[in-house]
């Protein structure tokens, strides 16, 4: 057992990890089962991120489900890694089909990022099967949860006060499947803006 100052003593008994001398975040490894690496390019670093967020939310609700006492604490990183996906779903849209630079997208506002996206997606094909519409419904409830990308990240807000989420139970299953829809639809988008790309004139 490693030393312990005494106000620790507590835990003698508790299987907790400690900090060791030597320890370092970041260890080489040759096991490429279970070692992990950086995107070397940004592109990809993007697309990383943002699946990697959208996988985040739906592992949590996952980990909810075997540890139900979880949900109360899990709510908040399941609900800003769903944003930040959506966040990075819209902004690869505008920078990769769309006019505008990362200066006109550098920004947590997700309306603002959707009427952009929206435009993009409405002058390559239109809203046929009407689900556009639905993500935009969604996109706007997101918006209007969290609209600087705090509310789950802080108890508090710059003035101290909490930030204003609504009351009562709220079904953690429906947000995964609603969300896994949302994403969904991204990358059905993506991969037709892609082939329209592609096509050419």
């Amino acid at each position: 057992m490693r030393n312990l100052p005494p106000s620790f003593g507590g835990l003698l008994d508790q299987p907790y990890r400690w900090p060791t001398k030597g320890d370092r975040l970041l260890r080489k490894t040759d096991d490429w089962d279970t070692g992990v690496d950086f995107s070397k390019d940004g592109i990809s670093r993007h697309v990383h991120i943002w699946d990697g967020y959208m996988s985040a939310g739906e592992a949590l609700v996952e980990d909810c489900r075997r540890n139900r006492q979880e949900r109360h604490f899990m709510i908040y990183p399941i609900l800003f890694a769903y944003r930040h996906a959506i966040e990075l779903a819209m902004k690869w849209i505008l920078t990769m089909y769309g006019s505008y630079g990362a200066k006109d997208i550098a920004h947590h506002d997700l309306w603002q990022l959707w009427k952009l996206c929206r435009e993009v997606i409405d002058a390559a094909a239109g809203d046929g099967d009407g689900s556009t519409d639905t993500v935009e419904s969604i996109i706007k409830e997101m918006h209007d949860l969290d609209k600087s990308a705090l509310a789950f990240r802080y108890g508090i807000d710059k003035n101290n006060n909490p930030p204003k989420l609504p009351e009562g139970l709220y079904d953690l299953e429906n947000i995964r499947d609603v969300m896994t829809g949302v994403g969904h639809f991204f990358d059905g988008t993506d991969g037709m803006l892609s082939d329209l790309a592609g096509a050419g004139p």
